[in-house]
């Protein structure tokens, strides 16, 4: 996604509430400068990667609210990796 705004990414999220879709179950908001990624699934887990750097682990979190979705993703976007990082994240990716 290009547009890093709440509405943006509350459309975003909005998108996790269709029909089940095995075969793209998330959505994502990207850092492209930092590379962090944030991504949220339809089963309400939300994963935290960098995804150019494999000697940090990825980080989870089950059972988040859409709202709780938005306002992560949004940290991501507006650069708040280090607030974003303080979130109650759990090892791996679930």
């Amino acid at each position: 996604m290009e547009d890093g705004t709440e509405a943006a990414i509350l459309s975003l999220v909005a998108e996790l509430d269709g029909p089940i879709d095995d075969e793209h179950p998330d959505v994502a908001v990207t850092d492209d400068g930092s590379s962090w990624s944030i991504s949220a699934f339809q089963d309400g887990a939300l994963v935290l990667e960098k995804l150019d750097d494999s000697d940090i682990a990825p980080r989870h979190m089950r059972n988040i609210s859409r709202a709780e979705m938005v306002r992560a993703m949004a940290m991501l976007a507006q650069g708040n990796v280090a607030d974003l990082q303080q979130l109650d994240w759990l090892p791996g990716y679930q």
